[in-house]
């Protein structure tokens, strides 16, 4: 399918174009010269207009010189994305619009796949039902409170929920080295100005705020053993996966799922330990007693921040933390299942849902999902530019999942957006500020198999900020 501007705006643009050789041609003189009533004694009409008034009269096309450069700019940009979009997946949807004026449009309302642009959706959510601020809190508790620094007993380690606690060692793996997290050894922290010094049971992990579901059952099976997602639960550190306490294995290949509630009492041991707090035994799993008492614990960062994180780096875990997480405070229960039933609520109150939708998880890793790319335009208008939804945003060449990508291109730090990438999925949406100095939103998703993998939407993105090709507003506005 050709990319181009959008039908109903081809006689338009025929109009504008006659219109605007009388703007800026020689006619101009003849147009734009101020002609005064004649007065009710028929006096003839005076030559001169009235210091400081108009000079183009109402009806000019001077009068819209945003639809003046549009009829120019629109196909400009058209012919430079051709050779690029164009050439994507032949199943693909495409939206371009300047400040809320279409530009391109191909497909928008075909339910496709999106991948991490689900992100998007997930991320609406959860910021519109518990706002920017709100924190979810990991706590230490004991069946009674410490004597003399002791806690005579097991020390249970109570998941709240928190999807970015992490050891300095694994975040030396990220890809981005200022992706944020929540230093795990704030836990020690707080066990310390608590004043505990020994604990002469266990440390265990409890993680039953949440269901035992490690993986969205919907799932192909071999994400079980690729790094991209780890097993998700309400209490886990360095995304469950093992071998990241203090030295990290840098290789994916060796990333190895754990159990995460063990896991994360087997990392606080080591992390206690290292603070000179000694501990009775290795760290195990297991539930905490009926009306235990809070020892210390750790408030996560708030909402905005862990959404932010979530679209920043595309992290699968934080998303499907947060979309169980969801689910418990709407309706009691912590699954999957009703977290993405109250995120289809929510997005059909504000009006995301379209025909053809459907989301399987909250981090688009299942191939099944499916959104159009008007759903993913309104939930980024709605967000607005400077909104939270927004602030997570990769910026190309410098930040987040776009940190390696449109690295050296007119692109670098002009192009802001989410990034959406499976096998059969190649997906961009976001805000291009352009070298002529608009600022355009864009959605493009694709499906289907492409060698090219991103280059594609790179040479998008890089076309995108020469939008508007013509002549300036300033040339083209009421005189």
């Amino acid at each position: 399918m050709p990319v181009s501007a959008p039908r109903s705006r081809l006689v338009t643009t025929l109009v504008l174009a006659l219109l605007l050789a009388l703007a800026v041609g020689p006619v101009l003189v003849l147009v734009d010269r101020p002609v005064a009533a004649q007065s009710d004694e028929g006096d003839p009409p005076s030559e001169a207009a009235p210091p400081g008034g108009p000079v183009t009269p109402v009806l000019s096309a001077r009068r819209a010189p945003g639809l003046l450069q549009g009829s120019i700019a629109d196909p400009a940009l058209a012919a430079a994305v051709r050779g690029t979009i164009d050439r994507n997946p032949d199943t693909w949807c495409l939206l371009v619009e300047d400040a809320g004026r279409p530009v391109l449009s191909v497909n928008p309302d075909t339910a496709l796949a999106p991948a991490s642009l689900t992100k998007l959706l997930t991320g609406t959510a959860l910021l519109e039902h518990f706002g920017p601020d709100h924190r979810l809190r990991t706590t230490m508790v004991a069946a009674g409170p410490p004597v003399d620094g002791v806690v005579d007993g097991d020390l249970h380690l109570v998941g709240g929920g928190d999807p970015l606690l992490t050891t300095p060692g694994y975040a030396q793996s990220f890809d981005d080295p200022n992706q944020p997290y929540t230093d795990a050894n704030a836990l020690v922290d707080a066990l310390v100005a608590a004043g505990v010094t020994e604990v002469r049971g266990d440390v265990v992990g409890d993680d039953s705020r949440y269901d035992a579901e490690r993986w969205v059952a919907t799932w192909p099976t071999r994400y079980q053993s690729e790094p991209s997602i780890g097993p998700i639960s309400a209490l886990a550190v360095n995304d469950g996966f093992t071998g990241y306490t203090s030295t990290p294995d840098r290789s994916n290949a060796s990333r190895r799922a754990g159990d995460p509630p063990a896991l994360a009492a087997q990392t606080l041991v080591t992390l206690m330990e290292a603070r000179g707090i000694a501990v009775g035994g290795s760290g195990s799993a297991g539930s905490a007693p009926a009306g235990a008492t809070e020892v210390a614990g750790l408030d996560s960062a708030p909402m905005r921040e862990m959404v932010g994180e979530m679209v920043l780096a595309s992290d699968n875990n934080t998303a499907e933390m947060l979309v169980k997480e969801l689910g418990l405070s709407t309706s009691g229960q912590g699954t999957t299942a009703a977290g993405l039933a109250a995120v289809g609520e929510i997005l059909g109150r504000l009006g995301l849902v379209a025909e053809g939708a459907a989301l399987r998880d909250g981090s688009g890793l299942d191939p099944e999902t499916r959104v159009t790319c008007s759903m993913i335009r309104d939930a980024l208008a709605r967000a607005g530019r400077a909104g939270d939804l927004a602030a997570g945003l990769a910026v190309g060449g410098e930040t987040g999942t776009l940190r390696k990508r449109m690295g050296g291109s007119s692109a670098t730090g002009r192009v802001v957006a989410k990034t959406g990438t499976l096998n059969s999925v190649n997906a961009l949406a976001g805000w291009a500020d352009t070298i002529p100095g608009a600022t355009i939103g864009f959605v493009g998703i694709g499906n289907g198999t492409d060698s090219r993998g991103t280059a594609a939407a790179d040479a998008f993105a890089e076309a995108l900020v020469t939008y508007p090709q013509g002549p300036p507003l300033d040339v083209l506005g009421p005189r």
